[in-house]
């Protein structure tokens, strides 16, 4: 059984916002929030399913009320509106068709499995209009995860792709919010995800490319899984803001995370000790070349555990209780951090970074304070290195240059940016102490 962490704010607004989903308030949500005019995306044919309850009216083909679900089994493009207790299944059978469905303020809820479940489809395609919900399990099932439950609440066994100018509220109180066995794509839309286990989960690759995406999750925020597929596993944030708050790792991608654009904020509460608390996490190459980065961790903010860390650009700001960034396994010698532009902002209970293999510098700058007197120098840039402790509130001046405020305790220094000269003598001091140090 998981242990239940105390609620924080992201948490409660997303309770709050799964509260209403049940068919009880129907009628008054549907009066707050009016269908959402989709006549110019939606072809002429498109069938329309508006749910009541425990009933659902169809109108147009491709689709059948079965009691317990509505089940899609046609190509083409599906509304679905109001407010139901049964689930969405799409299954359109052994040769797969492209499947749209368009939530349009509609509200799905299933007690016992995927309020939105893909079986079987060629290209999956949800598009949001409205404000929209769906919901699996209910609010006490987050403190006994059961790991015998399928997928998530909304649950693709296909590529998905997700899209639109609305915004979906997913709550997965039985296992995950968003499960896909293959690519997931999340394009636009705003999306928040509350999940018992794993917040957005594509085993094949997770793609944000826009929109608006916050996650609070019991396990992983976001993660991607599959390793014994070429291309395969990986995680990449080209663009759009996303909030991660997890109970483990942040964001896990099996073989590379890359972060070329948009806003990526990430705090990881797990203890290091039942539970993983890494904010970023990749096996083979973690890539930073453009966007705003934010790290809060138990752990270690960046791990690349096979692989290495390359920062090209962008902006990277670290607060964690162990190493900043640490590329490789132990003793391996391999697991590399290169940096070569970018703004590294670090402040690590232990190491700023560390790397099994070569730690180099070629532009960009990194402003840091560790924990440790084991930091390494970089290679590259000129790089000052000096060992001055204090506490948390320090204001250190470094020299002429520039003051860095301490964000917790410290016992180590390191600077590399514009104006620092191999071979020059620096004072850095904190208001209860003074060193001079030699810039490398």
């Amino acid at each position: 059984m998981k242990k239940l962490i105390p609620i924080l704010l992201l948490t409660a607004l997303l309770l709050s916002a799964c509260a209403g989903s049940g068919s009880g308030d129907k009628q008054a949500a549907q009066s707050e929030s009016p269908a959402v005019d989709t006549a110019e995306t939606l072809a002429s044919d498109h069938t329309v399913i508006t749910l009541n309850g425990e009933s659902a009216e169809i109108r147009g083909g491709g689709a059948r009320d079965e009691g317990a679900s509505v089940t899609i089994s046609a190509a083409g493009t599906y509304e679905i509106t109001g407010r139901g207790d049964k689930a969405i299944v799409v299954d359109t059978g052994d040769d797969p068709m492209d499947v749209t469905v368009v939530l349009n303020n509609a509200s799905v809820t299933c007690l016992s499995g995927p309020a939105l479940h893909v079986r079987q489809a060629g290209q999956f395609r949800l598009q949001l209009a409205g404000q929209n919900s769906l919901v699996s399990g209910t609010e006490d099932m987050l403190q006994n995860l059961d790991p015998e439950a399928s997928g998530g609440a909304l649950y693709s066994e296909d590529d998905m792709d997700i899209e639109g100018d609305g915004s979906l509220t997913v709550c997965g109180y039985l296992n995950n919010g968003i499960a896909c066995k293959k690519d997931l794509d999340l394009n636009s839309g705003s999306i928040t995800v509350l999940a018992a286990n794993n917040g957005v989960k594509g085993n094949n690759s997770v793609q944000v490319k826009g929109g608006t995406l916050s996650v609070s999750a019991w396990g992983d925020g976001i993660k991607a899984t599959t390793l014994d597929k070429e291309g395969k596993g990986y995680v990449e944030i080209s663009g759009g803001t996303v909030i991660v708050e997890s109970w483990s790792d942040g964001v896990q991608a099996a073989t590379e995370l890359r972060i070329t654009g948009g806003s990526l904020s990430v705090t990881a509460r797990g203890d290091g000790v039942e539970n993983s608390s890494k904010a970023l996490k990749a096996g083979s190459l973690i890539l930073l070349s453009d966007g705003l980065v934010s790290l809060n961790s138990q752990e270690d903010a960046l791990r690349c555990s096979e692989g290495s860390v390359s920062i090209t650009g962008g902006t990277l700001d670290i607060l964690c209780l162990s190493d900043g960034i640490q590329a490789g396994e132990k003793d391996s010698g391999l697991g590399d951090v290169t940096v070569s532009g970018g703004d590294l902002r670090i402040s690590a209970g232990n190491r700023a970074i560390k790397a099994q293999g070569s730690f180099s510098v070629t532009g960009g700058s990194i402003r840091a304070l560790c924990g440790s007197e084991k930091q390494n120098p970089a290679t590259g840039s000129p790089c000052l290195l000096c060992l001055i402790s204090g506490a948390q509130g320090d204001s250190l001046q470094i020299g002429d240059l520039e003051s860095i405020q301490a964000r917790q305790d410290y016992k180590c220094l390191l600077l590399v940016r514009e104006g620092l000269n191999a071979g020059a003598q620096i004072t850095v001091s904190n208001g209860s102490g003074s060193i001079t140090a030699t810039v490398k």
